[in-house]
């Protein structure tokens, strides 16, 4: 777990892996996407509650699709993939 912000930071391995295996330039996107959640700076983010589940999100970033739980102090990052695949 990364704590940055006094918001911890944990990303399921399945997910882990997904952001891994991505070429560097659509990683260092999601990368910083992601700081920028931590970070509650969401303005320029392109995200969606997903219902019906209030504490589940996603987030866009090109074809991809990162979802996540958060709330104040933690960010649970438990799916990532393209857009075709991440809901089933």
């Amino acid at each position: 777990m990364v704590n940055i912000e006094e918001r911890q930071l944990t990303i399921s391995t399945g997910a882990n892996k997904f952001i891994k295996n991505l070429p560097d330039e659509q990683r260092e996107k999601i990368r910083t996407a992601i700081e920028l959640l931590i970070q509650n700076n969401t303005e320029s983010l392109d995200i969606k509650r997903l219902l019906p589940y209030p504490k589940e999100f996603r987030l866009r970033v090109g074809d991809i699709r990162v979802l996540f739980k958060s709330d104040k102090e933690m960010l649970f990052i438990f799916k990532a993939g393209y857009r075709k695949d991440v809901y089933k």
